[in-house]
């Protein structure tokens, strides 16, 4: 168990540092945008003009979830009605909004993929203009040992880091453009409590759960660091089987690899432990609790503030409720995942 404490601190000191190092601030937002000058080196040249391209068809993917769900909502209607025709004609009218949306989710694909390919070409082009000019590459690789595996940088670490900075506009943009174009459309017969309920219950729930989440990361590190000493035990075992075999080691190497063991599986139950307790608060709380949440924020128009003037929009009419609640019920869903 002392050494498990030890790991710990060790562990712990070496993540303190890292998210130093690592923080987002002026100087890392000064290098950041040295390496988008690069990314981007014009203003009006292709990557801007994929961007755009990117921004138009984030908005109309959204739309299309929006009409996507008041078709649902009209099916299920035309179901509750007993209304054949009004069925197979909402149909019919999905399965040709299917063809836009799947044309949509492919096309921003492919614009993430092409822009992410525009930043690396640029990153790498610039990089092998400064690494091959004069004897810089040698004095890189033979005099100064500051840069380590500059090979890989140049190849791996680019390539990561041009389509990580691709997607980053799309993780950023679609979830604040869904959230706001969502609440839109669900204030309509929800009222803005509706989607705000609900925003509100996910950041309640998050920090809650973030407030007492064991730091599995930290956790994770030292089973890896357990996991190394188990293998270098028995690596060690085989590398000097000689020596052992002549000195009649066996014994000491038996207790020394037990006791590795031992620890490795303390920790490894007692990470089970912790996931099992919270995987059960997690369920609860995001699970169950966004559930009860959705269920009372769906029923605000029957049974809230504006439930008289709801009805008589309604006609007190059972297919247009239950249409309005299937369209409301995925507005919701969507809204969720992209809290989520």
């Amino acid at each position: 168990m002392s050494r498990i404490k030890t790991h710990v601190e060790a562990e712990a000191s070496f993540i303190k540092k890292s998210e130093i190092k690592g923080f987002v601030d002026m100087e890392f937002l000064k290098k950041l945008l040295k390496l988008l000058k690069i990314a981007i080196p014009k203003i009006l040249g292709r990557e801007t003009l994929s961007l755009l391209f990117l921004s138009g068809l984030l908005v109309l993917r959204t739309i299309l979830s929006i009409y996507i769900s008041d078709i649902n909502g009209s099916i299920v209607k035309a179901i509750v009605s007993k209304n054949l025709g009004k069925f197979i004609q909402q149909l019919i009218v999905l399965g040709l909004y299917s063809v836009p949306s799947a044309v949509v989710n492919s096309a921003m694909e492919y614009f993430n993929r092409l822009l992410g390919l525009f930043f690396r070409e640029n990153v790498s082009k610039y990089f092998h203009e400064k690494y091959l000019s004069g004897m810089c590459f040698y004095q890189i690789t033979n005099l100064d040992n500051r840069i380590q595996n500059p090979d890989h940088i140049f190849t791996n670490d680019i390539e990561k880091w041009a389509y990580s900075l691709a997607n980053l506009y799309s993780n950023f943009s679609k979830p604040v453009l869904d959230i706001i174009l969502f609440s839109r459309k669900l204030s309509e017969t929800l009222g803005y409590e509706g989607p705000l309920y609900m925003i509100l219950w996910y950041l309640l729930s998050g920090f809650v759960i973030k407030f007492i989440s064991p730091p599995f990361g930290k956790l994770i590190a030292i089973e890896q660091t357990l996991e190394g000493e188990f293998r270098a035990c028995h690596s060690a075992l085989i590398s000097h089987s000689e020596e052992i075999a002549f000195y009649k080691g066996n014994k000491y190497e038996q207790k020394k690899i037990n006791e590795t063991f031992e620890e490795l599986i303390q920790h490894i139950n007692s990470m089970y432990n912790k996931k099992f307790f919270m995987g059960i608060f997690d369920s609860m709380v995001v699970k169950y609790g966004a559930v009860m949440t959705g269920y009372s924020i769906l029923g605000l128009p029957v049974f809230g503030k504006q439930s008289e003037r709801y009805q008589k929009l309604s006609g007190n009419d059972a297919s247009v409720i239950t249409k309005d609640y299937i369209r409301n019920s995925s507005l919701l869903i969507n809204l969720a995942k992209v809290i989520l």
